[in-house]
C-alpha cells in the first residue's frame, strides 16, 4: 500500500490555468481520508505554495512540503524545518558573474521572498506565481549571511519569450505581457542554458524545470532528498512512495520513488525514466494516478 504521495505543482497538480481541478481536489481528499500523506514538492518558495496547501486542507504541524526544489523542507505551519541546504553569497556571486557574461537573467529565492537583479517578464511571473512582491536588488547591497535556497537562471532571449508567451499569459496580466519587458531583448543561442548547466553542474544540483530556465540548488539536495527526509520522519519506506512530476526538477524523485509517474504533458526525458505515464495536467492526471494506484478505481477523464 502506498503511504505517501508527492506532487509537483506547476504542470502536474495545477492545470494550464494554474489551478487545482475539482477532480484532482476530490481524489486527493479521498487519499487523505485513507491516511495517505500528501506532500507538495515544488520549485516555488513556501509562500508560493501556501494558498494551494490551504485549499487542500494540508496546513497543520503534521503535514510537510518540499520548497525551492529541495533547498528548504519544512512542515506546513513553518514550525519545524526538516532539511535546509542553502547557497552562500560566494555561490551567488559566481553564478551571477556567469549570467552577466552570457546575458542571462538571475533570480534568487530566500525563505519568503524572491529577489531579482532585473525587471523583466520572468521576474514578474516568478513574483506572481509565488504570491510575493517583486524585489529588484543590487548584488552589492546583499548581506554576506543572506539565506539563499535556490537560484533561477533565465534565458530571456526574444525567441524564448515568444515560445513561452502562451505559458506566461495564463498567469500574468496582459498589460505585463505586452509592456516594456519585451523591448530591447537580445537574441541568445538556443543552447546557452545547456552550456552553463555543463559548466556548473559539478558544483551544484542543476535542473531545467522549464525550457527557458535552470534551477540551481545546493549539490546535496533535490526534491527527492526532501521527500526522503519527510518519509523518514513519518516512518515510510521508499517503496511506499508515489512521486508525480513533469519536468527535470522532478527527475530525482521519479527515479527513486516506489512508483515514479510522469505527466502526459511532461518532458520526454521524464517519461522515459518513469514507471508509469499518466494523463496531462488538463486531463486530471494526478486524480487518475490516485484512483488507479491508491483508491483502486479506474476512471478516465476527458480534457476540460
Amino acid at each position: 500500500m502506498y503511504k505517501l504521495l508527492a506532487l509537483d505543482m506547476d504542470g502536474t497538480l495545477l492545470n494550464k490555468e494554474h489551478k487545482i481541478s475539482r477532480e484532482n481536489f476530490e481524489a486527493i481528499q479521498e487519499a487523505l481520508h485513507m491516511g495517505v500523506k500528501v506532500v507538495l514538492a515544488s520549485g516555488r518558495i513556501f509562500g508560493g505554495m501556501l494558498s494551494h496547501l490551504k485549499q487542500l486542507n494540508l496546513v497543520n504541524d503534521d503535514n510537510y512540503s518540499v520548497s525551492c526544489a529541495g533547498g528548504l523542507v519544512l512542515n506546513n505551519t513553518m514550525s519545524k524545518i526538516i532539511q535546509s541546504n542553502g547557497l552562500s553569497i560566494d555561490d551567488l556571486k559566481y553564478v551571477y558573474g556567469l549570467t552577466k557574461e552570457l546575458n542571462l537573467s538571475l533570480n534568487i529565492y530566500t525563505r519568503d521572498s524572491i529577489l531579482a537583479f532585473q525587471d523583466d517578464i520572468f521576474s514578474r511571473f516568478d513574483a506572481i506565481a509565488n504570491n510575493v512582491p517583486l524585489k529588484i536588488v543590487d548584488i552589492n547591497s546583499l548581506r554576506d549571511d543572506i539565506e539563499i535556497y535556490k537560484m533561477t537562471i533565465i534565458n530571456d532571449s526574444i525567441d524564448v519569450i515568444m515560445e513561452a508567451r502562451e505559458f506566461l499569459e495564463k498567469l500574468c496580466p496582459k498589460d505585463i505581457i505586452q509592456d516594456k519587458c519585451f523591448k530591447d531583448i537580445k537574441r541568445l543561442e538556443c543552447d546557452v542554458l545547456d552550456k552553463i548547466s555543463v559548466k556548473i553542474s559539478d558544483k551544484y544540483t542543476v535542473v531545467k524545470p522549464l525550457q527557458f530556465a535552470l534551477e540551481v540548488i545546493n549539490k546535496d539536495c533535490n526534491k527527492w532528498t526532501g521527500i526522503k527526509k519527510i518519509a523518514e520522519e513519518l516512518g515510510i519506506q521508499n517503496e511506499e512512495i508515489i512521486c508525480i512530476g513533469d519536468s527535470e526538477n522532478d527527475e530525482h524523485m521519479i527515479k527513486n520513488a516506489g512508483l515514479g509517474v510522469a505527466m502526459g504533458n511532461g518532458f520526454s526525458k521524464i517519461k522515459e525514466i518513469a514507471d508509469y505515464v499518466t494523463y496531462t495536467n488538463d486531463q486530471h492526471g494526478v486524480a487518475h494516478v490516485i484512483n488507479k494506484f491508491i483508491l483502486g478505481k479506474e476512471i478516465a477523464y476527458a480534457e476540460d
